[in-house]
């Protein structure tokens, strides 16, 4: 194992700064370095203490968790993980084709603890193949706050994807993209027996327009649809169509600050909601044979703030609402409406340490005007390298 690591050394020159440890291969092409490579990430502890009681151990205040009517509890809950630490590696290379880059991120939200892929991306002029951000996402949209997940409507989904940069100008981009389908339908055998999930053989189809200057970006993003399912007692598939379409944009106010802002609205598109993913909201069974696929509309807004000039301390404030029309399961319990929000500060004490504290509140509703709330105060040190 020295040995190759030695040999390894050899051929490459390696820079460390604060942020990024870096190797470059001696050898060039063009004037840059056929190969590079950089590693880095952060180390993130979390302490949260939530007043209702929600116990997941995952460091998010998830809307659709809220307690609501009968259900409703005051039994607090104090958790510490550090499962929000994260890996990452990147490369460059210079190739008789193009630049080639990669991208490599984990992190330890698995329930477990153990590692979980969060991006893995080949970039080949062009052209992306591999797991990160939906082509239908925003990332920049993300305002500055430790809740892993943040406002409900948040369109944060990871899918694995072909896609292609048609425009990459200095102000205007344009990109289309191929992702991985799947269906959050919820199974309900007193409505309808017959009806099931069954594999998806359609990719989803997005695209996305940005516009970028030093002052601000706005971008219009969509994402269409065609969901499979099953009828059981003779194995026939029907398809329904889904459809979203996603408006956000990022705001430099008074030289420093920031507004960020996200209105989303759709027909079964629960999956690319980081509120809903994987809790069955996609779709539901309407008794007839059929799936009815759900409509949901909602967005943010959001306020980073520097609190002077050396930029060592910050707040943030969010309020977001969501609202999912489910004209079939009108159930106790079953979701219709909600709104979240948080403030929070943040101390810089030096370079690339950040330690923040933070109050999170969510409000739900169900079909019955049940309502709940749920509120928790959370304490984050973090350190990126």
């Amino acid at each position: 194992m020295r040995i190759i690591i030695f040999i390894f050394a050899i051929g490459m020159s390696i820079a460390i700064n604060s942020q990024t440890l870096t190797f470059n291969s001696k050898d060039t092409l063009n004037g840059e370095p056929k190969h590079s490579f950089e590693f880095g990430g952060y180390v993130n502890t979390i302490m949260y203490y939530d007043f209702t009681g929600i116990n997941n151990a995952y460091p998010a205040l998830n809307i659709t968790e809220v307690p609501v009517g009968n259900n409703l509890y005051k039994e607090p809950y104090l958790n510490f993980n550090a499962f929000q630490t994260r890996i990452r590696m990147k490369s460059r290379h210079q190739t008789k084709i193009g630049l080639i880059k990669t991208y490599i991120e984990g992190d330890f939200v698995s329930g477990t603890g153990a590692l979980r892929l969060r991006h893995a991306l080949i970039s080949i002029n062009k052209w992306d193949f591999g797991q990160t951000w939906s082509n239908f996402a925003d990332e920049d949209a993300w305002p500055n706050m430790t809740d892993y997940d943040g406002p409900p409507t948040g369109v944060w989904a990871r899918p694995t994807m072909i896609r292609y940069n048609a425009i990459q100008g200095k102000n205007n981009s344009l990109s289309f993209s191929l992702e991985g389908p799947s269906l959050d339908y919820t199974h309900n055998y007193n409505i309808d027996s017959a009806i099931t999930t069954t594999n998806q053989n359609i990719p989803d189809f997005t695209t996305r327009y940005r516009y970028d200057s030093d002052k601000f970006h706005f971008q219009l993003s969509g994402v269409y649809r065609t969901i499979r399912y099953k009828d059981i007692t003779d194995t026939s598939l029907f398809y329904e169509s889904g459809y979203g379409v996603s408006l956000s944009s990022g705001i430099t106010v008074f030289g420093r600050d920031r507004i960020h802002l996200q209105a989303t609205a759709g027909k079964g598109i629960a999956r690319y909601l980081v509120g809903f993913e994987g809790r069955n909201w996609d779709a539901v069974p309407t008794g007839d044979k059929k799936i009815e696929l759900l409509p949901t509309y909602g967005g943010f807004f959001g306020y980073d703030h520097y609190w002077n000039k050396k930029k060592s301390f910050s707040s943030t404030i969010v309020a977001g609402g969501v609202y999912v029309q489910n004209n079939i399961l009108k159930n106790v319990g079953n979701f219709m409406e909600g709104y979240w929000g948080l403030i929070n500060l943040y101390w810089y004490p030096v370079n690339n340490l950040s330690i923040a504290v933070e109050y999170v509140s969510a409000y739900r509703k169900d079909y019955l005007s049940q309502e709940g709330y749920a509120d928790r105060i959370q304490f984050m040190v973090q350190y990126n390298f």
